[in-house]
């Protein structure tokens, strides 16, 4: 387990009995670092799933280039540089495996001043779908899932206070608001990737998991 925060990555990674490391994955060197020493530890690699994100806002006519930089830097680049270092460890392997990402509905469904968040999810599934092809012919799977409404620390809770607010609705049933009526949990999410790991057959597909929203549907 790699993430930045030192102290919830240990309390985690504890808790799991996992081996973790803290990891910067805008520095391209350090994520190549960090893949050599997992599989000096465990003696090679199954997959990675991807899942840096933050989530700037700004009306894009007039967002600054310092903050579209820093949103491509963590939403895109660093995927790429996570998948391009973990493909080639599997190819040398030969054993086929796994890149998963963490995309959002945003790709599909963006929303007003949401584009320096969206752009470069589009841009990572683009991503998902060029690593699927590349990688098909020596087993290599790369599969996505576009979650939405998750309780998570992507955006801060005043945040989603106001979006509820906008759309006339309690904080909770903001969380509520899709077909299926029921708030999406961070564990749907673990489990959808779960799946994606486990799914022999199954690349180039993004994953919903969003309790059904109509206008975030690939097609």
């Amino acid at each position: 387990l790699v993430d930045r925060e030192a102290e919830a990555l240990e309390s985690l990674a504890r808790s799991l009995g996992a081996a973790w490391q803290t990891l910067d994955v805008r520095d391209e060197a350090a994520v190549a670092a960090s893949l050599a020493a997992c599989v000096a530890r465990y003696g090679g690699l199954d997959g990675v799933v991807s899942n840096a994100g933050v989530a700037p806002q700004s009306a894009i006519a007039d967002c600054p280039a310092e903050l579209l930089h820093e949103s491509f830097a963590i939403n895109f680049f660093a995927h790429q540089w996570v998948a391009a270092h973990a493909f080639k460890l599997l190819r040398r392997q030969g054993l086929g495996g796994f890149l998963l990402f963490n995309a959002s509905k945003a790709a599909f469904n963006p929303g007003p001043d949401f584009g320096p968040y969206a752009i470069p999810k589009a841009a990572l599934i683009a991503l998902t779908k060029q690593y699927a092809l590349e990688g098909g012919a020596i087993g290599v799977r790369a599969n996505a899932i576009n979650a939405d409404r998750i309780r998570t620390g992507l955006l801060s809770l005043d945040d989603v206070e106001q979006r509820a607010q906008a759309r006339g609705l309690e904080l909770d049933a903001y969380f509520r608001s899709n077909l299926l009526g029921r708030e999406v949990s961070a564990d749907d999410v673990a489990a959808t990737f779960v799946h994606l790991a486990l799914a022999p057959s199954t690349t180039g597909c993004v994953v919903t998991v969003d309790g059904g929203n109509i206008a975030a549907s690939p097609r």
